[in-house]
């Protein structure tokens, strides 16, 4: 968007400093036209520029939907000597749950250096580091699959910097409240009417199993814009068990924003199964009390 600054050009008529505009310059080989004897020149009009219209931005999808995230192979970034050096033997590899090897470790390493990993690096890549490497794999817009492969190897290689935090225009521009969940930061923001009220962070899907057939996989929390249908201060569950849901904000597709006795005690070494989880009741509590039914929730 451009942004034109039209300047006013004043010229003072005082009674004792009048000044006489200057004669814009000639073309070569034209003659400097003179004022008649006894007249004062004639000040030149000053072209002024034409202001370019600012472009209309595209209204904001509202339609209540899935939001598939692409994430594109980025072209593989020039490495210096001492990063070929490090990661060199890993840059092909892939690592996921329960690899074990030199390149495990060193995945292990890099997550704990950037704070996605506590503790020290296992023999083996366990729930806790599948989940870091998650959270990794979404805050650098790389498939966020659990298998750390040549795209996400480049990316630690390289340093490539986290996904801005800034708030999407779906956050701003949907009237009424938003209840904006980043997955690449892991925060929760309450905004109405384009006005950030609370923003926490929050534990979302990940590695986990599942609760009856007890397999291990990838439970997303699915992308995109939903509404709350619901809400119940301690929906009773017969996937889950009773009272580990209490301040249910329920939106859909079937996934809830609640407190969670797991996520207070686990931290992120575990994870959802694609519900927004809140560490803390109090905070539980605030979004349960000021998120009404028919609120919008945009997942990104």
């Amino acid at each position: 968007m451009k942004k034109i600054i039209a300047t006013v050009l004043a010229i003072p008529l005082l009674a004792s400093c009048a000044v006489a505009p200057q004669q814009p310059p000639s073309a070569p080989g034209q003659p400097v036209p003179s004022a008649p004897a006894g007249e004062a020149p004639t000040a030149q009009p000053i072209p002024v520029p034409t202001p370019t219209p600012s472009p209309t931005p595209e209204p904001v999808d509202t339609t209540i939907g899935l939001r598939r995230p692409v994430f594109e192979d980025r072209p593989r970034p020039t490495l210096t000597a001492a990063q070929e050096a490090k990661y060199g033997a890993c840059l092909d590899t892939s690592v996921s749950n329960w690899s074990k090897g030199a390149c495990a470790t060193l995945l292990q390493e890099e997550l704990i250096e950037l704070g996605y990993l506590a503790g020290e690096p296992q023999n083996r890549i366990g729930v806790p580091a599948m989940n870091a490497l998650l959270r990794y794999q979404w805050s650098r817009e790389v498939t966020p699959d659990g298998a750390a492969g040549a795209q996400t190897w480049y990316a630690l290689a390289s340093g490539r910097p986290a996904r801005s935090t800034a708030l999407p225009r779906e956050c701003s521009e949907i009237p009424g409240v938003v209840l904006c969940v980043d997955q690449a930061a892991s925060t929760l923001t309450f905004v109405r009417d384009g006005v950030v009220e609370k923003r926490i962070d929050v534990r979302l899907g990940g590695w986990t199993s599942d609760a009856k057939t007890k397999k291990w996989r990838v439970f997303p929390t699915a992308n995109g814009l939903w509404r709350v249908y619901n809400k119940h201060r301690n929906p009773s569950s017969p996937t889950y068990g009773e009272g580990v849901m209490p301040y249910s904000v329920m939106f859909d597709p079937n996934m809830y924003v609640h407190y969670s006795a797991d996520f207070a005690k686990h931290g992120y070494a575990r994870s959802s199964h694609g519900c927004v989880n809140v560490a803390s009741k109090e905070d539980a509590k605030w979004f349960f009390d000021n998120t009404p039914i028919e609120a919008r929730v945009w997942v990104w």
